[in-house]
């Protein structure tokens, strides 16, 4: 008896985790074949793509890995706006486990990101929402890390110092709205100067936390930053910041800890 009561535990564990299985599968499916559709947009112009979906605000490529993706922004301007809708959403804002690749709400980028307050020195309506007229020092862009390696799977990649070696650049191409409403691809490289390890930390911890350091624009901050990767890079690029760089940090989730993160942080060139 007790024999037959564990084979048919053993069968519902099986089961639950066969379906689990699949439906991970069946949802990478999904959201590569929906990834296709956006990268033949893509190759016509992030204007195509913004036709598409105006929570863009550019796209983020990396040679020698599968990152190749759209890159999306919401705000909170009302309580019932979600600054991370994109964590379980595709393209078009289905359900997707798999995500798309977005911009941290505290991260402005000008003549692309919707603000909150229309009263923003020099904001321009577009639409029912308004462009910012200023950038924040860092735009920090999160990413899934999928077991299929899509999404921001590969960013590990530069774990390895070899691989950075032979790949120091990543692009982070943007839009930028005019006041007439005209959308303009600015094409932007950016070069890695830290890459490492992190993670979550209690609210209370002192710990240099890079995930905080969006929405800032003063000069200590940024050499808080500064120091702060450049403490956690596993290797030493060579390569540092000053203020009055733009950064882009990208960041997804690592498994070395609980609440384990891996980031790449670059500067515009």
């Amino acid at each position: 008896m007790i024999r037959k009561i564990l084979i048919v535990i053993c069968l519902i564990v099986f089961c639950g985790s066969g379906y689990y299985v699949l439906q991970y599968v069946l949802d990478n499916m999904s959201a590569e074949k929906t990834m296709d559709q956006v990268a033949d947009a893509r190759e016509r112009g992030l204007d195509e793509v913004f036709a598409e979906n105006n929570d863009l605000v550019g796209w983020v490529e990396i040679e020698g890995t599968k990152i190749d993706y759209p890159v999306m922004q919401t705000v909170a301007e009302t309580e019932a706006d979600d600054p991370e809708y994109y964590l379980h959403r595709d393209f078009n804002g289905e359900h997707s486990e798999s995500g798309t690749p977005f911009v941290d709400t505290g991260s402005v980028i000008a003549g692309a990101t919707r603000t909150r307050d229309a009263g923003d020195a020099g904001a321009v309506k577009f639409g029912d929402k308004y462009v910012a007229p200023y950038s924040t020092w860092n735009w920090l862009i999160y990413g899934h890390h999928m077991k299929f390696g899509t999404m921001f799977h590969d960013l590990l990649k530069f774990e390895d110092k070899a691989f950075w070696e032979e790949h120091k650049t990543f692009r982070f191409d943007r839009i930028d709205i005019a006041s007439d409403g005209k959308i303009t691809e600015i094409d932007e490289d950016y070069e890695i100067i830290a890459a490492g390890y992190s993670q979550i930390f209690p609210e209370n911890s002192d710990a240099f936390k890079y995930y905080a350091y969006a929405g800032y624009y003063d000069e200590e901050s940024f050499d808080e930053y500064i120091d702060g990767v450049k403490a956690l890079s596993a290797y030493d690029t060579g390569v540092t910041a000053r203020y009055g760089d733009q950064l882009v940090t990208l960041s997804t989730c690592a498994y070395q800890v609980e609440d384990g993160r891996f980031f790449v942080v670059g500067k515009r060139k």
